[in-house]
């Protein structure tokens, strides 16, 4: 593995991904305004490097600060011969530092499996290490988080005798192997997305093979048991869904696609903790141009961004806000659009304390050179700074990166390939 160091200055990571869970247990309530009220911001970012936001711990494994985003260290997660490994999420942190890289994977002996990568953090490689559930048919890992205690979660549905098996899982950080549980979920077989509460339950937004609409599902990571099913949308068989916790465990999700192979669909829902459904919104406009859910985050400052990417008639990337409360509109704006490095791509955003980081990746046509920029989104809808990142000795590959925020503050970027990139920059 390729290792660039350098000093990392002050930081705290920022991960929602272990608030408390939710005490919120009103009622359903109807959604907000239309989306054509909101303004729409056209604020020019600035290019200058911004201020640190955020100071992490004061200790000599945080040394001296170094300029904003300068390269600290990089590196290929190598795979084994005759194993092909495809990440299917993260970087997800650990309390220590370590870095965690879950993906789905296939064995020389054509099973399926569920892997994790570790990674120090500075960088070093720690190995791979591979879970006991594997299966002749297809397995696919669509979720995964770091529990409060450290463990690594992952769920997703595995096919057994032409059935879908939906499963949940643990890697533990010390000893890193998967035990699992097979989900007793009644009607959810298919988890696409995940998020933790602090109380060792797990949320599993997805869709089922025999029932209509969209289900959301309390789970016990351990035993696998819903303690909870919800239908939250009537709609979204084949479009993305996302899942993301407020600052309370207020739990939001949505799903969108248009036009798809049903129905054209873009929604978002809030649940409280008990299984309620307390607002939805449809944010589906007629005549829509095509396109798709990208992310949905819940800020600090309890706002509900939905990241929109438009394919036709112009690629680009957008977001909407809405209020947690009730889910009404509170601005749009344009993030990023088709340039001559090729269209935005996003896979999710990350949220800072002040702000919301935006990676975006493009790509003129396949084989050319990819272009990473760092979009720095504030709560009020303006896009505040644009930055370019340039991935060590990865010039070429497809430009879809995840980042995260490191123990010290600096940023963790992840670019998805069958040989990812692991590397991180000052904060």
């Amino acid at each position: 593995m390729l290792l660039l160091t350098c000093a990392c200055g002050p930081g705290t990571p920022q991960d929602g991904e272990t608030d408390g869970s939710s005490s919120s247990s009103s009622g359903p309530t109807s959604g907000g305004p239309s989306t054509s009220d909101a303004p729409m911001t056209t604020d020019v970012p600035t290019t200058a490097e911004p201020p640190p936001t955020t100071d992490g711990p004061d200790d000599e494994t945080c040394p001296n600060s170094q300029p904003t985003l300068t390269p600290l260290w990089s590196g290929l997660i190598e795979q084994e011969e005759g194993v092909e490994r495809f990440v299917a999420g993260g970087p997800l942190l650990l309390s220590d530092g370590r870095i965690a890289v879950p993906a789905n994977t296939r064995l020389p002996d054509s099973t399926f499996g569920v892997s994790v990568a570790w990674v120090s953090p500075d960088g070093v490689p720690l190995g791979w290490k591979t879970g006991e559930l594997q299966t002749l048919e297809h397995l696919d890992m669509t979720g995964a988080a770091v529990a409060a205690d450290d463990t690594v979660i992952v769920s997703g549905s595995a096919e057994v005798g032409g059935q879908q098996q939906p499963f949940i899982g643990r890697f533990d950080a010390g000893e890193p192997e998967l035990s699992r549980s097979v989900l007793k979920t009644a009607i959810m077989d298919v988890p696409r997305a995940l998020a933790l509460h602090a109380d060792d339950t797990a949320l599993l937004l997805g869709v089922s093979s025999h029932e209509d609409g969209t289900w959301l599902a309390r789970v016990d990571i351990d035993t696998g048991g819903a303690l909870w099913e919800l239908q939250v949308l009537d709609e979204g068989g084949l479009a993305p869904g996302s899942l993301a916790l407020g600052p309370a465990g207020e739990i939001v999700a949505a799903v969108g696609m248009w036009p798809n192979n049903e129905q054209a669909v873009m929604q978002v829902a809030r649940v409280d903790a008990a299984g309620t459904l307390l607002w939805t919104r449809d944010l589906l406009e007629p005549g829509a141009p095509t396109g798709s859910l990208n992310d949905l985050v819940v800020t600090p400052d309890n706002q509900v961004v939905v990241l929109q990417r438009w394919l036709a008639p112009e690629e680009k990337i957008t977001a909407i806000s809405l209020a947690l409360e009730d889910g009404a509109t509170l601005w749009e704006t344009e993030v990023a659009v088709a340039n001559a490095a090729g269209p935005p791509e996003m896979i999710r955003a990350h949220v800072d304390a002040d702000a919301l980081l935006l990676p975006i990746g493009r790509q003129a046509a396949k084989d050319e050179p990819m272009t990473i920029e760092l979009h720095r989104l504030s709560f009020a809808g303006q896009v505040v700074h644009i930055a370019p990142l340039t991935l060590e000795g990865r010039e070429n590959g497809r430009p879809r990166v995840t980042v995260t925020r490191g123990r010290c503050g600096e940023l963790v970027v992840l670019q998805e390939e069958i040989v990812p990139w692991l590397g991180s920059f000052a904060p």
